[in-house]
This record gives C-alpha cells, structure tokens and sequence, in this order.
C-alpha cells in the first residue's frame, strides 16, 4: 500500500519532468532548423523564403489537427501509452528526416510525425499537472515550462555546434536521439486506477427508471421514439462530437477571456523570437551580441516562471494582479523598442519581456484551470493551440510587413507591443463579468 501511494504522489512529477522535456525538444527542433536554415538552403538550392515558411509549417499548422484528438486518445489509451508512443514517434521523425532527399519530404515527415507528437504531449501533461496538484500548482507549472526558457538557451549553441562538426544530416539524426527520451519519461507516467474507474461506473449503472414506467406510458415512449428516430439520431451524433472534441467549452465566456491571452501572448512570443535577431542586426550589433541579447531572455524566462509559480503558490501576490504585471511588462519592454539603442538596454529588453512573456504562459494555465475547472482544460488548451496555429499562419507575414513599409523592425515591435496590452482587456472585462453576476443573481 505504501508503494502505491508514493507512486502516486510522484505522478504529478513525472508529468512535470514529461512537459519540461517536451518544451525543451520543441526548441530544440524548431530553432534547430533556424539555424540549420543556410545550409538546407543551399543543400535544397531553395529560396530562403521558402525554407523559412516550410519551417513555420511545422510549428503551427499541424496543431489546427492533431490538438482536438487529445482528449480522445487519453481515454481510448491511456495518458502513458500517449505520450510514450508520441515520444518516440518524434524521435523516429527526426532520424528518418535526416534522410531527406528534398525540402519538401523533411517537411512533410516532421508534419505528419514530428508535429502531432509536440502538439498533444504539452496539452495532456499541463491537464495531468492541473489534476496532480492540489497545492504548489504555480510551482510545478513553473518548473515544467522552464524547459522553454532552458532549450531557447541551449538550442542554437547546440545547433550550431552539431551542425558544425556532422553537418545537417548528423545533427537532426543526433537530435533526434536525445529526442527519443521523451518516450522513456512518458513510460513512467500512470493513468488512473482501474479501481477508480470501477467505482464511477457503478454509480452509472443505478439510475435506471424504465421499469418504474407503466405499460402504456412504454409504449408511448416507443413511438415518440420511433417517429423522431432522424431527429435523435442527429442529436446523438452532434452530442458525440461535443463530448469527444470539447466544442462545449467554446460556448463559455470564460474560456474566450483566457484564450484571448494565450493568443496574444504566443503570437507575439513567436514572433519575437524570429525577428529579434534582425532587429539587433539593424541597430548595428553583431550576431554574437543578438544571441546573448537572446541567452538573457531564456534567463529571464526560467527566474519569472519559477519565482511567480511560487510567490502565487504562497499568496504573496493574487493571481489576477500577477498575470497584469506580466502583461504589462511584457508590452512595455516591445513599446518602448524604438528607442533602446545600447547594449544594456537591449539585455534589459529582451530579459524583461521573455521574463514578462513567460510568466504570461505559466500565469494564464492557472487562470483558465480557474475559470473552467480540471474537466475541461484537456479541450480548452487544445482549441487555444487550434486558434494560435489559426492566428499565426494567417497573419504571421504582419511584423514583416510592417518592416517593409517602414524600413524599421522598431515600429513592427512596437505594434507587437500594442497586441500584447490587449490581454489586459480580456482580464478587464472578466473583473466586470464577476462584479455584475452577484447583482443579477441576486
């Protein structure tokens, strides 16, 4: 008995190390290829262009698909089987891409592969978290979205030293391999007990009043039943859909108020990192400057996630302020990027808003199990990846736009900057919503 309880209570933990994990082999992969990006460039004789938008593919577009199967697949399988099997499926992807005879066959193999496995390991370890954790939800948050922060360091030195010393081919096949430990950690993940599940069904099975009906009453039933037969049918096969891919939540309001957030807040973070760099270079700093700037955002990234999951955790701060400080950083450090133009600015810049950014992402998965409840966060955090996949694909060419009008990153920034305020009217508006449903209610 004492064996299973600690087995237990190291559950939430296992779930912990599966999403830090995840998180660094996201980065990993994706600034990986970045910076793999003039060399595939020159391997594949194509457009820079070209390769950068195959790239984009694999990071946003598989998760309009494979997001909303999550839910499905945890119950069909298993949350162990799921992530195991997605694990090593990533790291297989990666190997066989390392074969690739054109651009459009590695992209094509890390979609189909690659993709689904970073899309739906995230979602079911953040929903495990959710449920594990009690108490120190903040700090086990914090610690599994570290991982980001960590590979955002790690990523492009690694890169650039595997790419340096085997080439392309041998630093996504070793890639790769570091990639399979992901299936090893989700081996050590449980799903629920049969015992538990035993005891749900059983109460299920009680409520049964077709005997306590009448004869004629039955019979009545029957033919109500027999002639809306389309009718229920129908109705049947929309609630199977409800259920399976969680459309319910989307009729919540206070699902829309924390996505809003989300969105904003990878949106911006997503196109930070690939015009960060450019940026640096325009103001006349050099590459090795640009990846420090970068190296002190991870930094800040892992101190605000890891320091607010435990100050929340404590009640030395609430919530709700929290996650405003964090919009509110966030947007500053973007606004005023017109005019940073030093090297220690540039530092403080970019540590202030992958601090900021960071603890948004953290913050915001408290927030939403807040408003929603464990029982709908497997859906909810599904369709926040569909709608950002949604967002980025369709306006992902708007910084660089931007930039092509004006002939500055700073003003593209700067317009960042103003998308990311926009979480603080979605907190603004659910502070109405709870002020006024007392006074209705009432």
């Amino acid at each position: 008995m004492g064996r299973v309880q600690a087995s237990r209570s190291h559950q939430g933990w296992y779930a912990v190390l599966c999403l830090f994990v995840s998180n660094v082999l996201w980065m990993w992969l994706i600034k990986g290829l970045g910076v793999m990006l003039p060399t595939l460039q020159q391997q594949f004789a194509a457009q820079t262009w070209l390769v950068g938008w195959m790239i984009s593919i694999v990071s946003t577009v598989i998760c309009v698909f494979v997001g909303l199967p999550a839910s499905t697949l945890e119950v069909m399988f298993g949350i162990r089987t799921v992530v195991t099997v997605s694990g090593f499926m990533l790291g297989v992807s990666m190997i066989i891409a390392s074969f690739s005879p054109s651009i459009v066959m590695l992209t094509l193999i890390l979609v189909l592969l690659a993709g689904p496995a970073l899309s739906i390991v995230p979602i079911l370890t953040r929903a495990q978290i959710a449920r594990r954790f009690k108490t120190n939800y903040g700090t086990a948050e914090g610690i599994g979205m570290s991982g980001y922060a960590v590979g955002l360091i790690t990523a492009g030195p690694f890169a650039q030293l595997l790419l340096d010393t085997y080439g392309w081919r041998g630093a996504l096949l070793i890639l790769g391999g570091f990639a399979l430990h992901l299936g090893v950690c989700g081996a050590l993940l449980r799903s629920p007990s049969t015992d538990e599940s035993k005891t749900n069904s059983s109460y299920q099975l009680v409520s049964n009043e077709e005997p306590r009906l009448g004869s004629s009453s039955a019979e009545k039933k029957g033919n109500l039943k027999q002639s809306s037969l389309p009718f229920n049918t129908f109705k049947d096969v929309l609630k199977a859909m409800m259920k399976h891919f969680g459309f319910s939540v989307c009729f919540r309001v206070s699902f829309w108020i924390t996505t809003v957030t989300s969105l904003c807040a990878l949106y911006v973070d997503d196109y930070w990192l690939i015009y960060y760099v450019s940026q640096a270079e325009a103001k006349g700093f050099s590459p090795y400057d640009a990846v420090t700037f970068t190296t002190a955002g991870g930094v800040g990234n892992i101190v605000s996630g890891i320091l607010l999951g435990f100050i929340v955790d404590r009640n030395v701060l609430k919530l709700r302020p929290a996650l405003a400080l964090s919009i509110i950083l966030s947007s500053l450090a973007l606004l005023i990027a017109p005019w940073v133009n030093s090297y220690w600015l540039m530092m403080t810049g970019a540590f202030v808003f992958c601090g900021g950014n960071g603890a948004i992402a953290l913050l915001n998965d408290l927030y939403t199990r807040e408003l929603l409840g464990t029982d709908l966060l497997v859906y909810a955090f599904a369709w926040m990846e569909m709608l950002t996949a949604i967002l980025g694909f369709s306006l992902g060419f708007f910084p660089g736009w931007i930039n092509d009008q004006t002939g500055s990153f700073d003003w593209a920034f700067f317009t960042l900057g103003c998308i990311s305020g926009l979480s603080l009217v979605a907190l603004l508006i659910e502070r109405v919503l709870a002020k006024y449903k007392p006074q209705q209610t009432a």
